[in-house]
């Protein structure tokens, strides 16, 4: 007996490690979680899912590849998450890890604001516009509304951001962006928006074409015609997929495409037929693809999107006004102008 109370009194010397320490309870786990994250932990991660590799993170942190890996390990330990996975050589993020990235992605977005204000403050400028626009205007109509806005404040420094409508309106509501050229939401709870004038949606085919012998395209003349169609979620698509619905017609889809822009290379290689966004058509005409007016009339709309209750910024209401007048130019030389239905 006296030797079993040694060995007892030598193990109970003995620290426990931190697998042999009692759980912790449900209230104290839930008191790690609600702790704030350590933003080395973050840049880390955010540096892995980068590069694609631990010694590219520590390259990119100025830190050796054992810290990135201590840092993602640490953080793994308090999200209880895996993040990635080794298969040899190389790691690859789980799923969790993909999710997790957009969210960290948008706290470092903001990060980046912070940083680029505090730049602009020690430069003295004017400071950073950050807009965010539908990709229909980003590669002709808003480069000339820029240099028409830089012109007369050389000082800016423009940040745009090309996203749909629905993506962008959250980076507006959570301060990433100072105005959006988009789609009003059906719920612009937190926001207020100057329209831009409607347009109509026109008909676009190969110039060689049997249709393109028509002054005008109905939605019966779509009827097993070889067709380029917008994605399901766009507004446009839901106002066409409607009226061929009335109409009993239907076209022989092709290609499902994102933007209208994207929409006219497709009809240009004669891959089939279009209704889309006359917008979309300025900067990409070519005699390859013929336009016509369509009918019954898709009407199309969009604004200048400003988050409610927060001072507009001068640069943002110069901006909105170059682009308004950009626009009407140039849908005049397409003969595409409607009566106008906003501000001027």
């Amino acid at each position: 007996m006296a030797g079993c109370s040694r060995r007892a009194s030598r193990l109970s010397t003995t620290p426990p490690s931190k697998y042999d320490r009692p759980r912790p309870s449900f209230d104290n786990r839930l008191a790690t979680l609600a702790r704030p994250l350590n933003f080395r932990q973050l840049e880390a991660f955010r540096a892995v899912m980068l590069t694609g590799s631990m010694t590219g993170a520590g390259h990119a942190m100025s830190i050796s590849q054992p810290a990135v890996s201590r840092l993602i390990h640490d953080l793994e330990h308090e999200l209880k998450l895996v993040l990635f996975q080794r298969q040899g050589v190389q790691i690859i993020a789980t799923e969790a890890a993909v999710r997790l990235y957009s969210e960290v992605e948008r706290h470092f977005t903001g990060a980046d604001r912070i940083r680029e204000a505090a730049r602009a403050i020690r430069l003295s400028t004017a400071g950073y516009l950050h807009v965010g626009t539908m990709p229909n205007l980003a590669s002709h109509c808003l480069p000339e509304a820029i240099g028409l806005l830089l012109r007369d404040h050389p000082d800016i420094i423009v940040s745009v951001h090309p996203d749909s409508s629905i993506n962008l309106v959250s980076m507006l509501l959570h301060a990433q962006l100072d105005i959006v050229f988009g789609t009003m939401p059906p719920d612009p709870d937190g926001l207020e928006h100057d329209p831009f004038p409607s347009t109509q949606a026109v008909c676009v085919m190969p110039a060689a074409h049997p249709l393109a012998r028509k002054k005008r395209i109905s939605v019966n003349d779509l009827d097993g015609q070889d067709f380029v169609a917008l994605g399901q979620a766009s507004r446009q698509r839901m106002q066409l997929n409607n009226a061929m619905l009335t109409a009993g017609v239907r076209p022989n889809i092709r290609v499902e495409t994102m933007h209208s822009s994207s929409a006219i290379g497709y009809v240009s290689r004669g891959i089939g037929i279009a209704v889309i966004d006359p917008i979309a058509i300025i900067g990409h005409r070519t005699p390859k693809v013929a336009i016509r007016p369509f009918t019954p009339a898709i009407s199309l709309d969009f604004s200048a999107v400003y988050r409610r209750n927060v001072p507009r910024p001068d640069a943002a209401a110069a901006l909105t006004r170059a682009l308004r007048r950009v626009v009407d130019d140039k849908l005049g030389e397409l003969g595409a102008r409607t009566p106008r239905t906003g501000k001027d």
